[in-house]
């Protein structure tokens, strides 16, 4: 049941991070998410919101089987990056909130794509886990070579889910050898 509540939570979120990217559309800086949110701060809230929640409950549901707690310190880190993002403008002329709201951003995805790959790494999933390296890093370079478009910074979280989704669902191997090595003692 819990995997089909996350699967519910990926549709929703993908739905209306879609709808929300469109009010900029998806080429150029113009359509950059956090620049929309400055003509449409209420959506941007909830479209944060809504990134976090689904990403989270998806983390929550894959590292409920593996005995490592570090990953609850990571989705703090993450929801602090994520307020960052949200509560303070992406304005030039503020350099203050823009400087945090900047970093906020950085955190969050940064934080997000190290607990997920290391959730892959740690199940022993090292196709997903090549997967999640290998887009992050193509998002960072297209990053640097075309600047923010929604496209660009939707692309590594729809990944995100997609991966989350289908370690949720497919047969999993032993976790760790920390769970048998905590089964010895």
């Amino acid at each position: 049941m819990k995997k089909y509540i996350g699967l519910i939570l990926v549709v929703i979120t993908t739905a209306y991070s879609v709808y929300y990217a469109s009010l900029g559309g998806f080429k150029g800086n113009g359509g950059a998410l956090s620049k929309i949110g400055l003509t449409h701060p209420l959506l941007f809230v909830l479209w944060g919101a809504l990134t976090f929640i689904t990403l989270t409950y998806l983390l929550l549901l894959s590292y409920s089987e593996i005995k490592y707690s570090f990953y609850k310190y990571l989705i703090a880190l993450s929801l602090a990056g994520m307020l960052m993002t949200v509560l303070f403008d992406f304005d030039y002329d503020d350099k203050l909130q823009y400087y945090i709201h900047c970093t906020g951003s950085l955190m969050f995805s940064v934080v997000t794509s190290i607990n997920v790959f290391s959730l892959f790494m740690i199940s022993k999933r090292y196709v997903l886990s090549c997967i999640c390296a290998v887009i992050v890093t193509a998002d960072f370079i297209l990053l640097l070579i075309f600047k923010e478009t929604a496209f660009i910074e939707l692309f590594p979280v729809f990944t995100g889910y997609v991966l989350l989704l289908i370690n949720v669902f497919t047969k999993r191997r032993c976790a760790v050898e920390a769970q048998s090595f905590a089964q010895r003692k």
